[in-house]
């Protein structure tokens, strides 16, 4: 029973048995089919009668005794009627509001379809004998132009004719009572063709021309255009007539056509008689040997195949009007059951065709991911077939974003990258490749990267080595490469996630990172972004960031670890970057060093001093030779200020502090000894003498030694304590006996004696270079000195008596004034703010370079000079003059020239001439500079500053040897473009130099995967674990390197579990390490079954008993090491 009917707005891309998508399809056209309706049964049927029309008021469709009437776009189910016997033939009118239908039994009924009501049932013949042959053959209902709302009715049966006219809706049952079926018996035979016409004087229809099958043998469809008759015989033979003449023009043998329409673009049927039948095309539904069927469109009158669709064998073509530019096909389908016959049929489905642009299927088929018949589908019409790979990518792009990285889905997310690089390969489009291999969420670090190395590959290969261009793909390319490394170093490779990793790629703001990492305590994760990063934001770094940046500081912290950080970091970074930020970093350090006293009490007041001092002892700034003379003038801006005074008093205070409890055993609280001075403390360390009877060793021990070395007379002080002591305890005595502050007072008096030379202290804490000048000039009025230093520093003239005044020397002289002169008076003389006189400092300085290299150029000159201009000449002109590489250098950083050409021709001078140090220092600062990584030589040039060091290298090293190391390793971290380094070759000279922990360093930050894992392999192989740990501990545990050691300590310990290897570290101080390793990740079984077996039980429940406390479960005090080890292996991870 067909009664499941399904109205749809998909397309042919469906999937399952409906699909058109698998057929053959051929021809130069191209038609969209969509999918409209489906029609189901429980039961499948063998060889079902199907049949449908589409008219301009509904949509009919027959299956056996199923009738649907659907409205005419097939969106609504107006009807669905069951009948008894097969439905032959049906037909709608009045607006699609009455439906007639014509059934095997020769019942006709007619039917109102709003209210569903059978108006008339009325057999006009008997059924046929024969039961598979049609009782109706055709049903016509055409309106009636001699008066309105009247209706004829056509009806063509097995044996006859039925005309039935004035047909009237409304009087419907009286019309069929007085129904003339004379005239209508005129045509008869098994098939027959007429002309008829209305007839007013009959109130009829009149006969114009007979055509029968006697005529034309085998006749069994007809369709006339203007004068042409196609007529379809029963041999499916379809042939051309003339009307008039009835002889044959044309027929087609060859084909055997089941079925035939015909179809036209033109806008009415009178348009295509009038035009002939060039415009029309002629849709057969033709059978194949096999007994398939194609649906085939035929351009008239040629016959040439402009589409072709492999259709089922139990398929109908829907009859509609002449002028539609849509073919509808009723198609059955069967289920995929070996069971069942070719022709059983369990669907049907209706399906329109509409001739489309191929640019438009392509697109459904991609909507759809088909992309294979997407494929070959566009290569065929000649159309864009990267588009398709594209959008394939993008679909593989979204499946790898649900993937885990769960070994589980390893096989499933493995091919999808497969695929996607396979998809790659084939993409011209290198934009698109690019970004997609930057933004897909990869799921594993190893696959990031070798998909990075490809992008980067694929455009190097298109590039010009010998002449740099720039390129916006490389440069992205570059800087996700320096990130993926900043990501493995900083949070290794278990950390990474597709989705991390985006987020972190994406990330503008660096210094977020940083803050977040420190706030969580995790401060060696932290130095190393910083480490990566502070190329990037050392241009607009602010006293703001600064305050966030300390603010995040967590406490507790490693002293140990944080101090270095400061000390060879931070602080020169912030005298570098933002000078006025020293008073900030001033005050903090204060702070947080007195706060020492409460936080960590048990290691004050070393540990504040520690702290405090690194603002004094931190490195200078890291600059270049040319900017660093005037950097120092901005620093002693900011040296003595309030914040920087109160510092240095109170690492002063540290000091004494220390040395009053180390030398003179009196230990006094930061607050009590700011309000004392010398004389109090000396009265301080007698307070603290308890029994009278030790005050003379111990004034003689310590005291005495205090008074000598601060100039005290010991004979006044001593005086001065006993009237102190006197006032302070003789006015508190509430007893006669309380007696003690006397017999301490007697004590101090039996000490006086007439020894006898005070106090002096000069610190002058000034360069030693300055001190010289001011020696010279402090001699004379500071106003005096200040004018005659403005006079040289800014004269006009080129000499000064005999002496030639050079802009070396108003460089001196201006660099003098700004350090004795004080902001205010060097602004009055100027008369200009002290920004604008540095900037002149800047310039007279450049101008001094120019005339050590005998180039002659005015002040004028250089500052109305367009400066590329001006560089490229200079470099032009004197690139062999390794002070004018120099100077083309600093004045491109100064100017911010980034030409890639001349870039790159600076750095393999810098190289040539040998100017490693200087080099460093360049390559760190143009590291912000994204243009310039893909610089040829930029990355030759970091390759030369980390191994030239080595080189000069040799065991056993000297501290400033082992410094160099550090520094070198210090560069490969620091390296952007640290992908390109020969990592292996950097490795095997840190083993000769007898650094494996280094060497491993270099060899993890190797960017194949595959070489990567295979040379640690080896590496671990054959590597003490012990020395590594113990070089970690000793090189890399503080400072630049700390952020990366953790991840080497990892790796080392973990190699160890994997191996069980416990016993390399068991006698070793690395064994607790290790302990606490496998305790943080919470993998412990191992360790306690070795515990347990090779050392002792003791030691294994001991274990145990640390991780349970650990987890926040202690163990019962009074448990057995038995019952521990008991308890711990019948649950415990």
């Amino acid at each position: 029973m067909w009664n499941d009917i399904e109205l749809l707005t998909s397309d042919d891309t469906g999937s399952g048995y409906l699909s058109v998508g698998s057929r053959k399809e051929h021809g130069t056209a191209l038609y969209q089919v969509d999918l409209l309706a489906k029609i189901s049964s429980e039961k499948a049927s063998l060889n079902p009668k199907i049949q449908a029309c589409s008219l301009s008021n509904g949509f009919i469709i027959v299956v056996d005794q199923s009738v649907i009437l659907l409205d005419s776009v097939c969106r609504l189910l107006q009807l669905h009627l069951i009948f008894d016997t097969e439905v032959d033939v049906v037909g709608l009118c009045q607006e699609g509001k009455f439906l007639l239908v014509g059934e095997r039994s020769g019942n006709l009924h007619l039917i109102h379809v709003t209210s569903k009501q059978t108006l008339l049932t009325n057999a006009f013949i008997q059924k046929a004998h024969d039961e598979n042959q049609r009782t109706y053959r055709n049903l016509v209902i055409e309106k009636d132009g001699s008066s309105e709302g009247t209706y004829y009715m056509l009806l063509l049966t097995n044996n006859g004719f039925f005309c039935i006219t004035n047909l009237q809706l409304a009087k419907i049952q009286q019309a069929i009572e007085n129904v003339d079926f004379n005239t209508a018996k005129k045509g008869t035979g098994n098939c027959a063709f007429s002309k008829w016409e209305p007839d007013s004087s009959k109130k009829g229809m009149t006969v114009k021309n007979v055509l029968d099958a006697e005529i034309i043998k085998g006749a069994k469809k007809f369709q006339l255009i203007d004068n042409l008759l196609f007529v379809l015989d029963t041999d499916n033979v379809l042939s051309l007539w003339d009307i008039y003449t009835l002889t044959p023009i044309w027929n087609w043998p060859s084909l055997h056509i089941e079925e035939f329409l015909l179809t036209t673009e033109a806008e009415s049927p009178s348009s295509v008689t009038w035009q002939g039948i060039t415009n029309l095309k002629l849709v057969a539904l033709t059978i194949t040997a096999d007994k398939m069927k194609n649906l085939v469109v035929y351009s008239l009158p040629m016959m040439e195949i402009l589409y072709s669709l492999e259709v089922s064998s139990v398929s109908s073509l829907v009859q509609s009007g002449i002028s539609t530019d849509t073919i509808y096909l009723l198609e059955g389908i069967c289920k995929n059951d070996s069971k069942l016959s070719e022709d059983s049929v369990s669907v049907v489905v209706l399906r329109c065709l509409t001739e489309a642009l191929p640019e438009n299927r392509l697109s459904r088929l991609l909507h759809k991911h088909r992309f294979a018949e997407a494929e070959s589908f566009a290569i065929q019409f000649g159309l864009d077939v990267e588009l398709v790979y594209k959008v394939k990518s993008n679909d593989i792009l979204e499946r790898l974003a649900l993937s885990s990285a769960d070994t589980s889905e390893q096989t499933k997310w493995q091919k999808l990258v497969d695929e996607a690089k396979e998809n790659l390969h084939k993409i011209q489009d290198d934009e698109f490749v690019v970004n997609y291999c930057l933004e897909a969420q990869w799921i594993t670090y190893e696959t990031t990267q070798e998909m990075l190395n490809y992008a980067k590959t694929r455009l190097l290969k298109k590039e010009d080595k010998t002449v740099p261009v720039y390129s916006d793909g490389l440069k992205e390319v570059l800087r996700a490469h320096a990130k993926l490394t900043t990501f493995y170093g900083a949070f290794g490779p278990e950390k990474f996630s597709g989705s991390s990793w985006i987020e972190f790629l994406n990330n503008e703001d660096d210094l977020k990172d940083i803050f977040l990492q420190l706030r969580e305590g995790n401060l060696v994760c932290a130095q190393y972004l910083w480490l990566r990063h502070r190329a990037n934001f050392e241009n607009r770094f602010d006293v703001k960031m600064l305050e966030n940046l300390l603010n995040s500081i967590s406490t507790p912290v490693s002293l140990q670890k944080l101090c270095p950080w400061l000390k060879n970091d931070v602080i020169p970074f912030v005298r570098r970057a933002v000078p006025e930020g020293q008073k900030i970093l001033a005050k903090w350090l204060e702070q947080a060093a007195r706060n020492l006293e409460l936080t960590d009490k048990a290691n004050w007041p070393e540990n504040g001093l520690q702290l405090a001092e690194v603002f004094f002892t931190a490195e200078k700034p890291n600059e270049l030779v040319l900017v660093s003379c005037w950097q120092w003038i901005s620093l002693k801006d900011y040296q003595n200020t309030e914040e920087v005074c109160q510092l240095r008093t109170l690492v002063n205070n540290l000091q004494e502090l220390i040395t009053l409890h180390r030398k003179y055993n009196c230990k006094l609280a930061l607050s009590d000894f700011e309000k004392e001075n010398t004389t109090t403390i000396v009265f301080r360390m007698f307070d603290k003498v308890l029994a009278p009877e030790l005050i003379p060793s111990i004034l003689e021990k310590f005291i005495r030694v205090y008074m000598r070395e601060h100039g005290l007379q010991e004979e006044e002080l001593l005086l001065l304590y006993i009237e102190d002591l006197l006032k302070r305890c003789s006015s508190k005595s509430t007893s006669l006996f309380e007696t003690a502050w006397e017999a301490k007072a007697m004590a101090v008096i039996g000490c006086l004696s007439d020894t006898d030379k005070p106090s002096e202290l000069f610190e002058l804490q000034e360069d030693e270079a300055l001190r010289r000048v001011l020696y010279l000039l402090l001699s004379r009025p500071i106003d005096y000195s200040s004018r005659m230093l403005f006079v040289f520093a800014t004269s006009a003239t080129t000499t000064l008596g005999v002496r030639q005044l050079t802009f070396a020397h108003r460089a001196r002289a201006l660099q003098c004034l700004l350090y004795l002169a004080d902001k205010e008076t060097i602004e009055s003389l100027f008369k200009k703010p002290m920004q604008e006189v540095k900037s002149y400092l800047k310039c007279i300085t450049f101008l001094a370079s120019f005339e050590t290299l005998n180039i002659p150029i005015t002040y004028e000159l250089f500052c109305n000079s367009p400066k590329e201009g001006m560089i490229k000449g200079l470099w032009k002109n004197h690139s062999h003059e390794s002070m004018a590489v120099r100077l083309v250098t600093e004045l491109c950083l100064e100017y911010k020239i980034y030409d890639l050409q001349l870039w790159n021709g600076l750095l393999q001078k810098l190289l040539g001439f040998n100017m490693i140090p200087y080099l460093r220092k360049v390559l760190t600062a143009i590291s912000s500079v994204h243009s310039l990584w893909q610089v040829p030589y930029f990355s030759k040039a970091w390759q030369r500053v980390v191994q030239i060091p080595l080189l000069s290298a040799s065991c056993p090293l000297s501290p400033s040897q082992l410094s160099d190391c550090r520094e070198s390793l210090i560069a490969v971290l620091e390296c952007p473009v640290s992908d390109d380094l020969d990592m292996i070759a950097v490795a095997r000279q840190y083993v000769q130099l007898e650094l494996p922990a280094f060497a491993l360093a270099c060899l993890m930050l190797m960017p194949h995967s595959e070489k990567r894992h295979q040379q640690i392999k080896n590496f671990l192989g054959s590597c003490n674990p012990q020395i590594i740990l113990q070089q970690l501990e000793e090189h890399m545990n503080t400072g630049q390197l700390a952020g990366f050691s953790h991840q080497i300590r990892n790796l080392i310990l973990n190699n160890i579990i994997s191996k069980k290897e416990f016993g390399i570290l068991a006698k070793t101080k690395y064994f607790q390490v290790l302990k606490l390793h496998m305790m943080n990740s919470n993998n412990i079984t191992e360790l306690v079954n070795y515990l347990a077996n090779e050392l002792s039980l003791d030691e294994a429940s001991v274990f145990i008993t640390e991780y349970s406390k650990h987890c926040g479960k202690p163990v019962p005090p009074d448990a057995a090491p038995c019952e521990i080890l008991k308890m711990f292996l019948g649950g415990s991870p």
